[in-house]
């Protein structure tokens, strides 16, 4: 049975990966569907608007709340975040959160390493279907 009009589950991304991806391509990235996982720095209810930073606490990412509010929001806490990204420039990037959850106990580093190891099997699959 094919899906009817469902929203992307989104590609899994490290926060760097999407301003690396920026810098070289913003139309690789804008309007895509991603997943991404971050510590909570700042939200502000008021304009609908949370900072997230992953493991490296390089960049931080902003994330347009509106569709998630209201969310139990601790700041420090480890969120997984799906939706669109919104590239405004090769500089700004914004993600316009559709589904939020706390993943506080994640282990980062695990996550990563299971992410590079999926990534590895996909590819190998398309191989061997090419």
């Amino acid at each position: 049975m094919a899906a009817r009009n469902l929203p992307s589950h989104g590609e899994p991304l490290i926060i760097d990966e999407i301003f690396q991806r920026l810098s070289s391509d913003i139309a690789s990235i804008d309007g895509k569907s991603a997943r991404i996982v971050g510590r909570l720095e700042e939200h502000n209810i008021h304009t609908c608007t949370a900072q997230v930073v992953d493991s490296n606490n390089r960049r931080p990412l902003t994330i347009d709340t509106r569709l998630v509010e209201p969310f139990s929001a601790k700041i420090g806490s480890l969120f997984q975040f799906i939706g669109e990204l919104d590239c405004a420039s090769n500089t700004n990037v914004t993600l316009k959160a559709r589904v939020v959850r706390c993943v506080d106990g994640l282990d980062m580093k695990m996550y990563q390493k299971a992410l590079v190891a999926q990534r590895q099997y996909l590819a190998s699959r398309k191989e061997d279907y090419s």
